[in-house]
């Protein structure tokens, strides 16, 4: 039974795991998703820990793991822990950012932590059982182990499309309990009707009366703003793999950034599309040319101003809406809107009834062969500034203005919206990307192509195919709606700062020196002595709001009036406290068990652990940078991680039955085989995903699995043998499994800060290192 029962739970927690990542990104926020990883791996390795002391001490677990019973209360476990553990920390009042003001608020993440770690622990349970009490069978294992999460980590896709999310969980859970009639018999069966019937049943009465369970937004969010409001309601909800797409309608939303206060009349009704909570997507009700006079007041229009009446306008939306409005007011002869997520892309097209495009917006410019008057790029990220620092985007990155310039006619303007920030970041960021794209592209005056504009809250930033000829236009729209000019190439101080005063014009002085560096080439010192990380961003560091420099965060904490809670704005500080926190966890459930728990079998041998050790460290990184680098192709990373998830696995599972044939004494070749493949991959990956993100999606899905197939086998061939030859009894082995599960939770959290802080690509150049040592270590053997 123990090989059905390692294939079920590993199917099953693969899928709770999945779906865990959306409850995290609606009811958190999506740079806290990666959580979800190091908690399953968290609940791993605590099972390798219990598993190692119950050894020490004798209890002869292996007496019992051939039995039925003991296989049948894992399982019924896993069932009962996962229903409970998401029901309950979805009621816990954890608030991420009153973390250092409230003492409180750290017990209810660790009680969070505890409770969504339970199920791992009942599977890892199960699967460390199989490795330490059946060493001949790690290869068949390893395969069920694998191929079992692979096909779960896609179950969510079907699933979600017609139950939900929260069912979804639910159904997911059961899974493993199918097993249970088929091998239960006498007091076996009467066990199985006595505890798994009422689960059934409670999470039957769960499954009809789910609004209990329901999934709330973060109270942050745009979406439980909203829902204060009277007579505002949900009028339909979709949940995909991609996101819970809410609309909303109420007569409250006023959705306008950039609106002059010049404009007097009222706004056009409006109801929204909110995704996973937030980044809400305005729709407007347009029942007469007067409805779209607002749009001729907001920043954006500034670029139609710049161009009026263009022949063809291309709107790359994520999020927003007013894109639209400008678009109709400005009398294109063509609009052309690309909305990645199905949901939305056909509600814009049943409101507007224009050509609307699902697809990758990276995918649709990279093939689109037509040249447009304007591209108009909507995206102004989560409602509170700061939480996007870990989210990955490659709309704003140099290769992505690059060929938003290759695309525009020979009038052509880029029009860009967001945020505005103190310090001045992302306007600089921007300016700085859209200058190098430019001297790219054989501009020999980049800075003659620029415009920046801005109000109170709000900026747009303007790049001409060619040198702005009449600045006038620009200083006359400004001037017409009480705009601030922020940035032209013949601008002076005299001329900022008239309208929306700070006390100083911060946006213009800051482009004014960057500017001047570029001119002098110094470019690169002013990046390095800037007081945030404002460098344009590559593909291969796709983080347009991520601004923190860890050498300047006394500075940056003294420039936020030495207010230590600011700092838990960025996700990258919460990336820091997370990590401190797993590895004293990680340190604790390692050194229980070899501070005297395992004096009666030995310690494991040191060559053995920095096997395992090599191996938690180098598959995660290499896991984690495929689900990171194929964002790019597929310009969402939960599709991503399904994705890698199930090549990676099922690949792995074949090198691990494949194992026993190639034997210990060749592991040595294929570690070094694995090794050179990723020092190729470090720099031709990035040449292929650049060519794959034009091709058709079908291309793109087969290339994926394609490339994940040499990596996947290699990868899954040093552990199950590692496992036999390795370690020399149960309690060995399962030390050998948390040490495995302890580097892989604290991977998860440090290939975070390593794709921020250098690049995607460099993950690997540590998985390199990681699989150096597994080759050190199986050179030495027992």
């Amino acid at each position: 039974m123990i090989l059905p029962a390692v294939f079920l739970l590993s199917f099953s927690s693969l899928a709770f795991e999945v779906l865990l990542t959306r409850v995290f990104s609606i009811s958190q926020w999506n740079h806290l998703s990666f959580m979800v990883i190091s908690i399953g791996l968290f609940g791993f390795a605590a099972s390798g820990t219990f598993l190692s002391i119950s050894e020490s001490k004798q209890f002869r677990w292996h007496r019992y793991i051939s039995v039925k019973i003991p296989v049948t209360l894992l399982i019924i476990g896993y069932s009962a822990s996962a229903v409970v553990s998401f029901i309950l920390s979805n009621r816990i009042p954890l608030d991420y950012f009153r973390i250092p003001l409230e003492f409180n608020q750290s017990f209810y993440l660790l009680t969070a932590y505890l409770l969504l770690s339970l199920p791992f622990f009942f599977t890892g349970l199960t699967v460390c059982s199989a490795y330490a009490f059946l060493p001949e069978k790690t290869g068949a294992v390893y395969l069920a182990t694998m191929t079992g999460a692979a096909l779960g980590a896609f179950f969510p896709i079907p699933l979600l499309a017609i139950l939900g999310l929260e069912r979804s969980v639910f159904v997911s859970a059961l899974i493993p309990l199918i097993i249970l009639p088929f091998n239960a018999s006498g007091c076996l069966k009467r066990l199985f009707l006595g505890v798994s019937v009422p689960i059934v049943a409670t999470i039957a009465v769960l499954f009809v009366f789910s609004p209990i369970t329901y999934v709330s937004p973060s109270p942050y969010k745009s979406l439980s703003q909203m829902l204060r409001f009277p007579d505002t309601e949900i009028t339909e909800t979709s949940t995909t793999l991609r996101g819970r797409m809410d609309e909303v309608k109420s007569p409250y939303i006023r959705f306008a950034p950039g609106l002059s206060l010049k404009y007097t009349e009222q706004l056009p009704r409006q109801h929204a599309i909110f995704k996973d909570g937030d980044s809400p997507l305005t729709l407007y009700d347009i029942r007469s040319p007067s409805d779209l006079d607002f749009a001729e007041f907001t920043l954006p229009y500034s670029g139609y101003f710049l161009n009026p009446r263009p022949a063809s306008v291309l709107l790359l939306i994520n999020g927003g809406g007013t894109s639209i409005p400008c678009a109709l007011a400005s009398r294109a002869q063509k609009i052309v809107i690309v909305e990645q997520h199905p949901f939305s892309a056909i509600r814009i097209q049943s409101q507007y009834g224009l050509t609307v495009i699902a697809e990758n917006p990276r995918t649709f410019i990279s093939n689109a062969g037509e040249k447009y008057s304007i591209i108009h790029i909507e995206d102004w990220g989560p409602s509170l500034p700061g939480t996007a620092a870990l989210d990955q985007s490659h709309l704003f990155t140099l290769r992505a203005f690059r060929d938003y310039m290759d695309h525009l006619q020979s009038e052509g303007v880029i029009i860009l919206s967001r945020k505005l920030l103190l310090p001045p970041s992302d306007s600089l960021r921007l300016w700085a990307t859209a200058y190098e794209a430019l001297k790219a592209g054989g501009s020999k005056a980049p800075e003659q192509h620029m415009a920046v504009l801005r109000n109170w809250d709000t900026f747009t930033l303007l790049i001409s195919k060619t040198p702005i000829r009449n600045s006038e236009k620009i200083r006359s729209f400004a001037r017409n709606l009480n705009f601030d000019l922020v940035y032209l190439p013949d601008l002076t101080q005299k001329e900022t700062n008239r309208y929306n005063e700070f006390d100083r014009p911060y946006h213009y002085e800051a482009i004014s020196r960057l500017k001047a560096s570029y001119g002098s080439g110094e470019e690169k010192r002013f990046f390095q002595t800037y007081l945030l990380d404002v460098s344009p961003q590559s593909d291969d560091r796709p983080f347009p709001s991520r601004f923190l420099k860890w050498t300047r965060i006394l500075d940056q904490y003294k420039s936020m009036g030495s207010r230590f809670y600011s700092l838990f704005l960025s996700g990258e500080v919460i990336v820091g406290v997370v990590f401190l926190e797993a590895l004293f966890i990680s340190i604790l459930l390692l050194l229980i068990p070899v501070s005297g728990l395992l004096k009666r079998s030995g310690k494991p041998a040191a060559h053995a652990v920095l096997f395992f050790t090599g191996i938690g460290f180098g598959f995660m990184f290499i896991e984690l940078y495929f689900i990171k680098a194929f964002t790019l192709l597929f310009g969402d990373p939960v599709i991503s991680l399904t994705v890698v998830l199930t090549g990676i696995l099922v690949y792995s599972g074949a090198g691990g039955f494949c194992s026993k044939y190639i034997g210990y004494r060749n592991l040595g070749i294929f570690i070094l085989a694995l090794v050179v493949i990723l020092l190729m991959s470090f720099y031709g990956l990035r040449i292929l995903l650049g060519y794959i993100v034009g091709q058709s999606e079908v291309i793109r899905y087969l290339t994926a699995f394609l490339v994940l197939l040499p990596f996947g086998f290699l990868m899954g061939i040093p552990f199950p043998l590692g496992m036999q030859f390795l370690l020399l009894n149960p309690a060995h082995r399962a030390y050998g499994w948390a040490v495995n599960g302890c580097a892989s939770v604290l991977t998860s959290i440090l290939s975070v800060q390593i794709a921020l802080s250098f690049g995607i690509a460099y993950i690997l150049v540590c998985a390199v290192a990681a699989y150096g040592l597994v080759y050190i270590s199986c050179r030495r053997r027992r």
